[in-house]
């Protein structure tokens, strides 16, 4: 089996079943389902998040005589902090004051974290669902036995 981002994949020469017919596949499923509830399990405990990017930028402001114009060894003013983001389509950016940056830091790592989590929810359900078609496909396919009276 081979692991890709939290799904357990059958190889070729591992798709073998052991133990009769269907065993593999209602294990895998009952193994997806779990995966299934420890993501939704670890989305429940997520705090407060925000989208974006956290920068630190350093500006001069190019005033007569103001160290950041100095010639020689010029210092330009900062630390400025900026955090920009995308939401419903709409580009923002805003400035983050200096005491709040470890809280958005923190934020915007929640943020990432939901986005591992809801895409790792995400391919596990369509394994699950492939797998049900696969299984409902092969019911529909078995002959059915006919009685004779």
């Amino acid at each position: 089996m081979v692991s890709l981002s939290g799904i357990t994949r059958n190889t070729p020469d591992t798709n073998k079943k052991p133990h009769g017919r269907g065993y593999n596949k209602s294990m895998r499923k009952e193994q997806i389902s779990a995966k299934i509830a420890a993501v939704k399990a670890e989305l429940m405990q997520i705090g407060a998040m925000r989208p974006g990017t956290l920068s630190q930028q350093y500006s001069a402001c190019q005033k007569p005589g103001c160290k950041c114009v100095d010639p020689i060894q010029p210092q330009k003013h900062g630390p400025f902090y900026k955090l920009s983001y995308s939401h419903q389509g709409k580009s923002t950016t805003q400035f983050v004051r200096p005491q709040f940056v470890p809280e958005v830091k923190q934020q915007v790592a929640t943020y990432k974290k939901f986005k591992v989590l809801t895409q790792r929810w995400v391919a596990l359900s369509l394994e699950l669902c492939k797998l049900e078609m696969q299984e409902a496909r092969s019911e529909a396919s078995k002959p059915t036995s006919t009685r004779q009276s």
